[in-house]
């Protein structure tokens, strides 16, 4: 429920949703001073949502900076959740997509020696593939990278964060592997993400990974308005929402 709620929230807040609703809306009202108002508010969303600036200067504040575990003990596991992998509508194999830094990430810990193990949290969330298992195609991916078959955890029934923590409690509990664990996720997901999993009862410490905006050097053409900025804060704009929703209800 609290996912389909988060969903839903994230969709209505979308900036293109209100930008074509009060395009629309002023077509249809016949006061000429309520059609420059939506002319003005349509306008002001696109010029605030399609700044590369602003869009950089919130993801450096809601974004966790890189954790640097070089110097810490080796972590019984990695936590890797699904997302990074995406079915191929020709075949219905796998490809990385635009996620894949977690991946990586995950499996330079494990070759560096900072974790023993690497649990692969879930893989089923996307419905429109069901020839797809992520997790499994995820577990093929570290075996042909070399990571033996003996430390890889992991489990495909995950739709949602929230399923994946639970899923993960149960898996970590059986296996008797202690905390903390190394939590591996985009840093975008990364505060609604550990938020899910503190409260799911799985100590972990953050590893955020896969910055796409936030990191670059100012530029002047940061400034000038860019209709492709605008879809970038929809994933942002639906975590907060999840973050708020699961810190209130807990």
């Amino acid at each position: 429920m609290r996912q389909l709620t988060v969903q839903l929230v994230s969709f209505l807040l979308s900036p293109l949703l209100w930008i074509v609703l009060l395009v629309i809306l002023r077509y249809f009202l016949k006061q000429p001073g309520l059609r420059r108002k939506c002319s003005w508010v349509a306008v002001i969303i696109f010029l605030l949502f399609s700044n590369r600036f602003l869009l950089n200067s919130y993801a450096r504040y809601w974004q966790p900076p890189p954790k640097d575990i070089s110097a810490d003990s080796t972590y019984s596991c990695g936590i890797l959740p699904g997302g990074f992998g995406s079915p191929d509508a020709r075949d219905n194999s796998g490809y990385f997509n635009q996620s894949a830094d977690r991946f990586i990430q995950a499996l330079k810990l494990y070759k560096l020696g900072k974790i023993r193990t690497v649990l692969v949290n879930g893989g089923n969330g996307k419905q429109d593939a069901s020839q797809f298992n992520e997790a499994a195609w995820t577990r093929n991916q570290l075996q042909i990278m070399g990571v033996p078959d003996s430390v890889i955890w992991f489990e495909d029934q995950s739709a949602s964060t929230a399923d994946n923590a639970a899923n993960a409690r149960k898996i970590l509990d059986s296996a008797g592997l202690k905390p903390p664990y190394v939590l591996i996720t985009s840093a975008f997901h990364m505060p609604r993400a550990s938020l899910i999993y503190k409260n799911a009862g799985l100590p972990h410490v953050a590893f955020p990974c896969n910055y796409t905006v936030g990191k670059g050097k100012f530029s002047f053409w940061d400034i000038v308005p860019d209709p492709n900025i605008i879809p970038e804060w929809n994933p942002f704009l639906k975590e907060v929402v999840g973050y708020w929703i699961y810190r209130v209800k807990g």
